[in-house]
């Protein structure tokens, strides 16, 4: 993501990752981007080539975090999640995982947790099975790191919608608790918020804290892609440790 400065103004210029090429369906993220900037939620585009998968917008500055960050990302999951809207694609995270672990069939230099850890998700997904847990999907933004929320005086505004789909509710709202680090306060002022706008109630704790350890084998399982991929490995490896030991300390502590 590039800065312009313009004498029309300030935009945002998006250009496509060498390691996203051909993984990104630019169409459905083009239609689901309107989708959410009618909703108030996205920036509108000004050029989309989905062929180049060339994006430009007007640019925002971005905040320091305000101590209501997670009152407002609760009100605004929970507006896109209850808008009835339906998103291009699906985002199903067992499936993610299972397409990174053949990803990575190949590779020799794995930690020694990845065999205890593929035994938890298919236990997760069987428990999913028996349970009847299958959830209502919802539309979805699918990677709420902090540098997709820019925080701005009278809105928040989420950009990069490259992942979004139709997906678990629980994804999105795992997902942010964990990269933007909420502590348990936090955690319930976020979910609070979510309650009082979305349509369906916030999933149960056990499937939430069950996607949680999901989002963290899925972040682990990347990390490893950029150590399979030649980059550096102190750094990465390091990153899929700490991830792994998440997902085990909750299973523990559950």
């Amino acid at each position: 993501m590039f800065r312009l400065r313009a004498d029309k103004g300030d935009f945002f210029l998006r250009l496509p990752r060498v390691e996203t090429a051909g993984s990104i369906n630019r169409k459905g993220e083009a239609e689901n981007l309107v989708i959410a900037a009618g909703l108030g939620l996205a920036l509108p585009a000004l050029f989309i080539d989905c062929d180049a998968g060339v994006l430009l917008t007007a640019a925002v500055s971005d905040l320091e975090k305000p101590e209501d960050l997670p009152a407002r990302l609760g009100l605004a999951l929970g507006a896109l999640h209850g808008s009835g809207e339906v998103f291009h694609g699906r985002l199903d995270p067992h499936e993610t995982y299972l397409a990174q672990r053949r990803q990575l069939r190949n590779f020799q230099d794995l930690p020694d947790e990845l065999r205890t850890l593929e035994a938890l998700m298919e236990r997760f997904a069987k428990e999913e099975a028996v349970g009847g847990e299958g959830p209502v999907l919802v539309p979805s933004h699918g990677d709420m790191s902090p540098g997709n929320c820019l925080v701005t005086p009278d809105r928040l505004w989420l950009i990069d919608w490259e992942y979004s789909g139709m997906s678990d509710p629980a994804w999105d709202l795992a997902y942010t608790i964990l990269e933007h680090g909420f502590d348990q306060a936090q955690e319930v002022q976020f979910l609070a918020a979510y309650r009082s706008v979305a349509e369906d109630p916030v999933p149960a704790n056990a499937r939430l804290a069950r996607m949680k350890s999901r989002c963290d084998a899925i972040s682990a399982l990347w990390a490893l892609e950029q150590v399979a991929s030649g980059r550096d490995r102190i750094r990465f490896l390091g990153f899929a440790k700490v991830r792994l030991k998440r997902v085990f300390d909750r299973k523990t502590s559950s």
